[in-house]
């Protein structure tokens, strides 16, 4: 019987303080071993079905409540994890064109693992990778600084990479079939598993990227894990199905006027197939666990469960997907355990994907290169007090003025499946006026659309953002936000993280 696997993203180990011998050979000191565990369109409805991740890492470490993917698209998510930039600064704000992009501008050789590999570590990626890799850079590559790779070829969206897909191993493609073996969570568990086997034996820290691609669509369960869930129901808040959308932009009017009713069996049905799917990577997770446990290196070890992007089910009366501004899209869930972090902890500062790479790096105690826009929240775990953003910034789409210049000059073949988004429920993905840019406080979402449209919502008052009050804000609380989102939309490095601690913004409204 196969066991348990689990979508995390286990992301670091620091060594506790003390030497490790385990199967003759001595590990370092002070190099703990990192590991991700991601899955792919996750959202926080879902939390409590991966009961292994809660039981053997949100209990016995630390639980995030405030976790955002700024452009909450698997690429552009995918690309700040690996660089700790915002998207405007990877210049992967689309998933199209996607890994092409990241390649023609050679961000791959500065990116986490390289950083980990030069300071001593074995590095391995296992699943996803970008969307559309390797268009360009030949069906063969392996990015650098990986020492076992296993990906997806993410070119062919006929079917998807649950069954029938092709994994590159180490410039070798491998094809796979529909046999139950061949269930793609269960391949990338058994590599994980003998990677971590085998960077043992060679006595080496090492970081381990597990890159699921459950619960994405089609959300296709292991054979074992089909009928668990059958009369499961959607957990619905306020804002499914909203009746009045009066308040709402056009350009988000316009999503719900497709003809394409998404009612609530349709979220029923496909909030149970989400469910099922993830069982395999809550499994996975569970085996990670006791892979570390048997090999002594599980107090060696940071590990954190995380989700690429939220995905919504019918709030605001929008057929299911990703890539809105909207809470279910881009705050996601995120845990982690590992040495000094107390059982038990709940971080609510505003965290992001790009503080990943930073917090890793700082505790294996490497350098970041300037360009990081993120920050370290290893002092948040440790329960240290440390100055902290009041804000982040939110961002989809190329803007009217950076299209030429960001997807200009790549050469791509006809028939290139860049020619659209291979993926179907990025909701505003080639809406025209769809790109946005805001400003995500502590208590409020500022969102200013390509088309001229805005959004504002108190979500203190209004958690499920159902009254847009941008309209009744006052000139001088609009003209503050609109100037402190133009700086922000281009910061880089640590300008970025000085102008986020500076939006704690007193709102005031235009009288009645």
């Amino acid at each position: 019987m196969r066991k348990k696997i689990v979508i995390v993203v286990i992301v670091l180990a620091l060594l506790a303080g003390a030497l490790y011998t385990v199967k003759g050979t001595r590990l370092f000191k002070d190099s703990p071993n990192i590991i991700i565990i991601l899955t792919d369109d996750m959202d926080n409805s879902m939390i409590p079905y991966v009961e292994n991740a809660n039981r053997l890492i949100g209990d016995q470490g630390a639980v995030f409540s405030n976790y955002f993917t700024p452009t909450p698209l698997c690429c552009p998510s995918r690309s700040s994890t690996l660089r700790g930039q915002y998207s405007h600064n990877t210049d992967i704000l689309e998933n199209s064109p996607g890994f092409a992009r990241f390649f023609k501008l050679k961000e791959e050789e500065n990116t986490l693992n390289v950083w980990l590999q030069d300071a001593g570590y074995r590095t391995a990626l296992y699943g996803k990778y970008l969307n559309n890799y390797p268009v360009n850079a030949g069906r063969n590559y392996v990015p650098p600084n990986w020492t076992d790779w296993g990906a997806f070829l993410g070119t062919d969206y006929e079917g998807d990479m649950f069954y029938n897909y092709t994994m590159n191993e180490n410039g070798t493609l491998v094809d796979y079939g529909d046999a139950p073996e061949d269930y793609s969570t269960d391949v990338i568990r058994d590599k994980s598993l003998k990677f971590i086997d085998d960077s043992v034996d060679a006595g080496a820290p090492f970081f381990l990227f597990i890159s699921v691609y459950s619960p994405h669509g089609p959300a296709t369960a292991a054979p074992r894990h089909e009928n668990l869930y059958n009369d499961l129901i959607y957990p619905k808040g306020p804002s499914f199905g909203e009746e009045d959308l009066s308040d709402k932009p056009q350009i988000i009017r316009a999503l719900t006027e497709t003809g394409d009713d998404f009612d609530e069996n349709d979220a029923n049905a496909l909030f149970r197939a989400r469910v099922s799917s993830i069982q395999s990577a809550d499994e996975l997770t569970a085996d990670v666990v006791h892979s570390l446990e048997q090999n002594g290196q599980l107090d060696n070890t940071y590990i954190f469960f995380v989700s690429d992007n939220g995905f919504h089910l019918g709030e605001h009366k929008i057929p299911s997907g990703k890539g809105t501004a909207y809470e279910e899209d881009i705050r996601v869930p995120m845990m982690v355990r590992g040495p000094g972090i107390v059982p038990g902890t709940k971080i609510s500062q505003i965290t992001a994907n790009i503080d990943l790479a930073p917090t890793i790096a700082d505790i294996v105690s490497v350098g970041t290169p300037d360009f990081v826009d993120g920050r370290s929240f290893l002092p948040c775990l440790l329960g240290q007090d440390v100055t902290w953003r009041n804000g982040l910034l939110v961002e989809f789409g190329y803007e009217i003025e950076d299209a030429f210049n960001s997807v200009q000059s790549i050469s791509l073949p006809n028939d290139s499946p860049l020619i659209k988004d291979p993926e179907t429920d990025n909701t505003l993905v080639g809406v025209e006026g769809g790109a946005f840019r805001g400003i995500r406080g502590e208590n409020y979402i500022y969102v200013e659309y390509a088309n001229g449209e805005l959004e504002f919502y108190d979500l203190k008052a209004d958690p499920y953002e159902l009254e847009n009050l941008a309209y009744k804000l006052s000139p001088e609380t609009l003209d503050t936000l609109h100037t402190k989102l133009e700086s922000l939309k281009y910061c880089v490095g640590s300008e970025c993280q000085r102008l986020e601690e500076d939006l704690q913004i007193e709102i005031s409204y235009t009288s009645p």
